[in-house]
């Protein structure tokens, strides 16, 4: 055995072991040393157990070097010649392991490389009211909302509305100085061009930022864009900087925490240390000597660090921060993007430039970042300036990517060849009719030359309307050096691109933004959806529209949803344009779309005497504000709102279409005052007396005469004119017995909320409507009178008369009427079981055309009224019952009837519904029966059921009265008898009354008040020799001398009313007789 065993030590075991790692890492070998490994365990003899082996120490201690050695040389030995023949796969991989060149691969910014927490740096390319729109590397667009700018903002924005709440309880010198406090806009605070760093907080699903999505709505923006959502806080953006770091010309962001006595606090955002900048400083900044606000985010450069590193002297001179550069840092979390610094370039590619900064950072320079055309060609070793965009994540090393264009080495913005902003020379929108195609990236889209210096790009999809895979420079219609028609859709400031598109859809578009639209036009646009605030339209694939609820209509519409239903069409007229903050407001009110009258947008197009559309924007004490196109208000007094001496809320509601003639123009301060009076006499013909007007009269229209006022419908114009019926009558010398109405009825006309007129309702001392006109007109008066006597008083009086006007106003809510939901609501609040505040909500309502609203009200009031209140409950029964009576049909108020008999006394509802009716004058009602068979046997109710029947049909109420005397008890006979006699004088016969009244009294002579009422009827018909008869049969009957004198009292007064002077003189003597009879007959 130790001869076979020696048999080991020669080669032919080193080159089995050789055969057996060559064959496992070689796969084309054709032939393998099988032979020797199998004769090799044939020889094997024994194999002890135990895991022990039978060669010597030295041996096994041989053969683990000689493996050792063999595995060095395979791994980093290069390869020999027995490695020629390998597969391609085999070769590419070698490629890839063999030492290369020192080039650092150069990646484009997009979605899939942006994490949270990268730190960017950006250039802001619009400013919104609650958010600013950043423009970074690589043509992407970042969102910051105002509550991410700065710390100090944030903390003023919270405590904003608290101050907002506290201020309707100060004084007019508290709200002036408060006014001096404001949160400032997001538009005092930046401007487009300026240059932030940014952290990245949130990414969206991966893909481009479409810059023309800026003015959509929120939820598709973020659709369409996949924004990057960024924050400007110091804290954030600074963190990593260390103490160390803050020597001068180090520049990072700040955010001014106070203002103290010589200059600014900063929040530099590093713990234990804090920026001081003094306002000599501060000047420099480019911030027109007026201050910095707290909270305002500046871009500072560190001039001094104190001893004791708790204050660093910073400076804002725009000069000193585009020259500040460092050379090295302690740490590379100091490194902050937006920092300068010298660059070493250590290797040139087609896709852009490799660079070594501050010293040993590695950093790369994208195409869309080195000049195109430089003054001198870049070279390898050559040292320039370079700027710090952002750190490539993932990278280890730590790499970054920087800039070595002008205009972001030098902090400003990009210019055309005219030295003017290049968004300002291309807005959006402008047509480009060649450009040409100077780079091809397939997967991207294409780099093309607008003019010199001056490039754009457009994305792959912007390529076509249909879809693109690939891009080929070298065929296909977009190949290099060819020429294409172009559009602007976007610019990209801070890589200083435009974007754009060669897509036929967006070529053939009307409009690309809000600021392409003109005021006034009229459009059909596309409704996108309805909410509870507002009307979305689509205009164009771009633009969209907004309108508002008071501008769906001519009329308040109660279910906007059944008319405005999405993709559905709609003409509408523009109303207003904001570009800056991409809104355009429309009107689909049929008066002004379809309106012939100028568009008034601007008050230099205000000329005196115009006539134009206006929408009522507010009604004020003293006159109207009103609203023309493009947020133009004028003033419009109360004389010049109307002719009659009405309340101007009754008149005019918010939102209603007038229209007004133009009587003065200031420019100076702006100022236009209008008139709505002269504008309708002008277009009715130039009639200003309307007193002139009869039936007669040429005005191609009808004269209708009405109980109030009437209403001649002018059918040239569409104008019209209340007329007074009495000038009407006067001039027509007819009479009019429809026009004896109330003297208060006859001077206003108060605009009644449906087309259904119908008298205010009075049930049980509760008044739908908050005053009458006589209230009206006495209000009016007391108005004036203190407007009078505010003229004739000092400044300082009537300062001090207004602030405590406002102080009663809001402090104490019981001294005036509630003018709006919330006010309702809140008084209800504290007296809920008050039927009287229920009823006057719900007639609020009924005044704004909210009938369901009202009728939900009634019943909320049903339900939130204690259930020992009855008498409330009641009243706000009988309040439903008014409202179903007035505005609803027979069946829904059966069924209110119906639920208020069953929770309330039968015979009280019932009751209540019959004075209703009978109120209303509707005696043919279909429930009239059922109250009649129901209340039969029930003496008060039946009594007040026959009592109030005769107003229309007389025969069918005498046929009640024998009735009416069966059912009801034998003491209520006389009294019904006695309203049957006063119907009769009222409504029937006046014989037939006074025949049941003689009967009356033959019966029961004593009953003064019968005689009373007798005389009262007599007194009506103007009959003076009855009533003289009625009193001597009085007289004739004895009395007392009290009664006696309010007879005599009387008759005296009616000998005057009706009368003549011998009657009253007759009287007196009677009296003198009947006094001297009664003194003789006591004796």
């Amino acid at each position: 055995m130790a001869g076979q065993k020696r048999v080991l030590e020669d080669n032919s075991f080193r080159n089995v072991k050789k055969s057996k790692l060559s064959t496992d890492r070689l796969t084309n070998v054709s032939e393998k040393p099988v032979q020797l490994i199998s004769n090799l365990i044939n020889e094997e003899v024994d194999f002890p157990r135990g895991g022990g082996t039978s060669l010597t120490a030295a041996e096994v201690k041989a053969i683990q070097a000689e493996a050792t050695q063999e595995a060095n040389e395979e791994l980093f030995a290069a390869s020999g010649k027995s490695h020629k023949k390998k597969s391609r796969s085999d070769a590419k991989n070698k490629a890839s392991v063999t030492p290369k060149k020192d080039y650092i691969r150069i990646e484009h910014l997009n979605h899939k490389r942006i994490v949270p927490g990268m730190k960017l740096l950006g250039q802001i390319a619009s400013i919104q009211p609650l958010a600013l729109i950043i423009s970074l590397p690589n043509q992407l667009m970042g969102h910051v909302p105002i509550t991410q700018v700065t710390t100090q903002l944030n903390n003023r924005l919270e405590s904003m509305h608290e101050q907002e709440e506290t201020s309707e309880t100060e004084s007019v010198d508290d709200r002036e100085s408060d006014s001096q406090t404001e949160v400032p806009d997001l538009f005092q605070l930046f401007h487009t061009g300026q240059y932030v760093r940014a952290v990245v907080t949130n990414v969206h699903a991966s893909g481009f930022t479409d810059a023309s999505s800026i003015g959509k709505l929120r939820d598709e923006a973020a659709k369409a864009s996949r924004r990057i959502e960024l924050s400007l806080v110091p804290k954030t953006v600074n963190s990593g900087v260390l103490k160390t770091d803050l020597k001068p010309g180090f520049t990072l962001s700040a955010a001014v925490q106070s203002v103290e006595d010589h200059g600014y606090i900063l929040d530099i955002g590093i713990q234990g240390s804090s920026g001081f900048l003094s306002f000599k400083n501060a000047k420099k900044g480019g911030s027109d000597g007026s201050k910095l606000h707290i909270g305002q985010l500046l871009d500072i450069s560190v001039v001094k660090m104190s001893s004791n590193e708790r204050i660093c002297t910073v400076s804002v001179d725009p000069r000193g921060i585009q020259s500040s550069s460092i050379t090295e840092v302690s740490n590379v979390t100091s490194v902050l993007p937006g920092i300068l610094g010298q660059a070493l370039i250590t290797a040139i590619s087609p896709s852009g430039i490799n660079l070594q900064i501050l010293g040993f950072f590695d950093a790369t320079a994208d195409e869309f970042n080195v000049p195109t055309n430089p003054a001198k060609p870049f070279k390898i070793g050559q040292k320039v300036k370079a700027r710090i965009l952002y750190e490539i994540a993932g990278s280890s090393p730590p790499k970054f990517s920087v800039s070595l264009l002008d205009h972001i080495i030098n902090l400003k913005e990009k210019l055309s060849t005219g030295d003017a902003a290049i968004h300002l020379a291309y807005p959006i929108g402008t047509i480009l009719d060649a450009v040409t195609v100077k780079r091809v990236e397939p997967e991207r889209g294409l780099v093309v030359e607008v003019q010199p210096h001056l490039d754009g790009f457009i994305h792959i999809s912007h390529t076509s309307d249909s879809h693109v895979p690939m891009l080929s420079s070298s065929s296909g219609p977009w190949r290099s050096n060819t020429i294409h028609r172009a559009r602007v859709i976007g610019y990209h400031p801070l890589d200083g691109l435009l974007q754009l598109s060669l897509r036929p859809s967006i070529l053939d578009q009307r409009f690309l933004q809000a600021g392409d639209i003109q005021v006034g036009e009229v459009l059909k646009g596309t409704v996108k959806r309805l909410t509870d605030s507002a009307l979305f339209v689509s205009i164009s694939c771009n633009a969209d529209g907004i309108i508002w609820p008071n501008h769906y209509a001519d009329i308040p519409l109660k279910h906007p949803s059944k008319r405005f239903k999405p993709g559905g069409s709609i003409k509408c007229r523009v109303l207003a344009v904001d570009p800056e903050r991409m809104r355009v407001e429309l009107t689909a009110k049929k008066t002004l779309v379809e309106s012939a009258l100028p568009v008034l947008a601007s008050i230099e197009e205000a000329k005196v005497g115009m006539i134009t559309d206006a929408v009522v924007y507010r009604v004020v004490d003293k006159g109207l504000i009103v609203r023309f196109y493009n947020n133009l208000k004028a003033f419009v007094p109360s004389r010049e709102a109307s002719e009659y001496s009405s309340k101007l809320k009754d008149m005019f509601v918010t939102g209603r279409v007038v229209k007004v003639r133009i009587l003065t123009v200031d420019l100076n301060p702006p100022r236009v005052v209008a008139s709505i009076r002269q504008a309708s006499s002008s277009k009715a013909a130039k009639v200003t007396d309307t007193s002139d007007i009869t039936s007669s009269a040429i005005a191609e229209g009808v004269v209708v005469v009405h109980k109030t006022p009437a209403l001649p419908s002018l059918s040239s114009s569409h104008a019209h004119e209340l007329i007074p019926s009495k000038a009407l009558a006067s001039k027509h010398n007819s009479p009019l017995p429809q026009a004896k109405a109330a003297p208060t009825q006859s001077q206003s006309m108060p605009r009644s909320p449906t087309p259904k007129q119908a008298a205010p309702l009075k049930v049980e001392g509760f008044s739908w409507f908050s005053g009458d006109a006589r209230s009206d007109v006495e209000f009016d008066d007391a108005s004036s009178d203190e407007n009078s006597e505010e003229d004739e008083s000092s400044k300082k009086k009537k300062r001090r008369k207004k602030k405590e006007i406002e102080q009663d106003l809001t402090a104490d809510m019981h001294s005036k009427l509630p003018e709006s939901n919330a006010d309702f609501e809140r008084l209800l609040l504290g007296s809920p079981n008050s039927s009287y505040l229920w009823v006057q909500y719900m007639s609020f309502l009924l005044q704004l055309s909210e009938i369901d609203k009202a009728r939900e009200t009634g019943r909320r009031a049903i339900q939130t009224i204690s259930f020992r209140e009855e008498e409330e409950r009641l009243n706000v029964w009988i309040a439903l019952l008014n409202v179903e009576n007035v505005y609803g049909t027979d069946e829904s108020l059966e069924a209110v009837f119906k639920d208020a008999a069953r929770h309330n006394d039968s015979k009280t509802v019932h009751l209540r519904l019959a004075a209703i009716l009978d109120q209303s004058e509707k005696h043919e009602a279909s429930l009239l029966p059922q109250l009649h068979y129901r209340t039969n046997g029930e003496a008060r109710s039946k009594q007040r059921v026959s009592t109030s029947g005769p107003a229309r049909s007389s025969a069918t109420a005498r046929k009640l009265l024998p009735r009416s005397l069966q059912s009801l008890e034998k003491r209520k006979h006389l009294k019904t008898i006695s309203k049957f006699a006063q119907l009769e004088y009222k409504l029937g016969d006046a014989e037939r009354g006074k025949t049941i009244f003689e009967g009356i009294i033959d019966s029961h002579p004593k009953r003064w008040d019968l005689w009373s009422i007798y005389m009262d009827m007599e007194a009506g018909q103007g009959d003076i020799q009855s009533l003289r008869n009625i009193f001597n049969r009085v007289f004739a009957i004895k009395m007392t001398s009290h009664k006696a004198r309010s007879f005599f009292k009387k008759w005296l007064e009616l000998e005057r009313k009706i009368g003549d002077e011998e009657g009253a003189s007759a009287v007196k003597q009677k009296a003198v007789e009947w006094t001297q009879k009664a003194a003789s007959d006591s004796q």
